[in-house]
């Protein structure tokens, strides 16, 4: 069976969320899980599992079913070179492999979309397939945040674009008045989880009324690939860390699970806000 499109997938809601999507719309895509990565819904698409390094199978798999298309879709590990189990394709790009494998995460993406594109495959974008996913301008869930939570949006906005510069992270969390926690390698739910440990320490004194979550694209971050994303895990870990809302990039964020991300927003009381320039006050 030809497939227009591949979806290489990791793990998360996102891959499934873009296969359903292509499905309900009458496009079925070619689902490729990584080893280790892989989830039990993969096996409702016709789909392959292959370990790091076999790029010269995935490139003999894609074209095969003639496609021209793939995402790259869902949260992976880091992977590590390990010569033994490449296979010739992996082999003969090994030095262009090892260039982008030393730099941060816009690096390694970069680097992964050039060996598609040189090959004549286009990446696209998760967004570029299902729109809908994509945060849109002002209040998605709950009311207009007030001022002071706006304040606060705009030292977390400020702290997380500095962080996306460094290719550090893309998310931070102010109380007020003050940024209080940055992201780092562990994610956004660790961070989250650090924000909570300091609630139950008592190392936050203020009641968290107007602290916000804030995620932004880096600045200079392909937008086809790993887009800042929110969903309903995102609504347990504000709650949990006592915030009151979320502000996302407006038109350069993802939200997962949407009908249920903002169902839990309304149960919880927490407001999701999509930003741009002009929300700065």
């Amino acid at each position: 069976m030809t497939h227009n499109l591949a979806i290489i997938a990791g793990r998360g809601s996102l891959p499934q969320e873009l296969a359903f999507g292509m499905r309900e719309r009458g496009d079925e895509p070619l689902l490729i899980g990584i080893e280790g990565e892989t989830e039990p819904w993969l096996d409702t698409f016709e789909n392959a599992v292959l370990g790091w390094g076999q790029f010269g199978q995935l490139f003999k798999l894609l074209a095969d079913h003639k496609a021209k298309q793939v995402v790259l879709a869902g949260s992976v590990t880091r992977p590590k070179i390990n010569i033994a189990k490449m296979d010739l394709g992996a082999i003969r790009s090994l030095p262009e492999i090892l260039a982008f494998m030393i730099g941060g995460d816009n690096s390694l993406l970069s680097g992964v979309i050039n060996l598609f594109e040189k090959r004549g495959i286009e990446v696209v974008g998760a967004h570029q397939v299902i729109p809908e996913l994509l945060a849109g301008k002002g209040p998605i869930a709950g009311r207009k945040p007030p001022r002071k939570a706006f304040a606060n949006m705009n030292k977390a906005a400020e702290a997380s674009k500095e962080l996306g510069r460094l290719d550090i992270g893309q998310a931070a969390v102010a109380v007020g008045g003050r940024v209080v926690a940055v992201e780092g390698i562990e994610g956004t739910d660790g961070m989250l989880e650090r924000v909570a440990s300091m609630r139950s320490t008592g190392r936050l004194y203020e009641n968290g009324r107007f602290g916000v979550l804030v995620k932004t694209m880096k600045p200079e971050q392909e937008m086809r690939v790993d887009l800042p994303a929110i969903g309903p895990d995102t609504i347990y870990r504000l709650v949990e860390g006592g915030l009151r809302g979320v502000g996302v990039e407006a038109g350069k964020s993802l939200i997962l699970e949407r009908e249920k991300t903002l169902e839990l927003a309304k149960l919880h009381d927490i407001f999701i806000f999509g930003m741009d320039a002009s929300d700065h006050e």
